[in-house]
């Protein structure tokens, strides 16, 4: 995205397609040198044209508005939902002893940096 400068979107929206346009987002972002809102909605039509489509101020919150209804998924979304199910990218294991009335249990788990754990094995 470009404002004053060059910077990244803080959130990429997919909107669903329409009657005129195909492959739709929205990106949304802060520029960091004004501090201004700025939105970019990107559109491709049909017969090949690239619709872009940028807003800064009260002009990219009304933008933003404006597509609210039509918004599929986000990227944040997206990433935040690869992390949160199972172990995802470097993982370790934990060991848990736990002490029954005539026996002991181990439980091995698989943890990643996330947070996320999940049961390998049981002894």
């Amino acid at each position: 995205m470009q404002h004053c400068c060059k910077f990244k979107p803080a959130d990429i929206y997919y909107l669903r397609e329409n009657n005129l346009f195909s492959s739709r987002h929205l990106a949304i972002g802060f520029c960091p040198r004004c501090e201004k809102p700025v939105a970019e909605l990107v559109e491709w039509r049909f017969d090949g044209i690239l619709n872009r489509t940028t807003a800064s101020g009260i002009q990219a919150n009304d933008l933003m508005i404006k597509h609210k209804d039509e918004i599929l998924y986000s990227l944040k979304e997206c990433n935040y939902s690869k992390f949160k199910s199972k172990p995802y990218g470097w993982v370790y294991g934990i060991n848990k002893q736990i002490k029954s009335k005539k026996r002991e249990i181990i439980r091995q788990y698989a943890c990643d940096f996330y947070g996320n754990k999940e049961l390998i094995k049981t002894y």
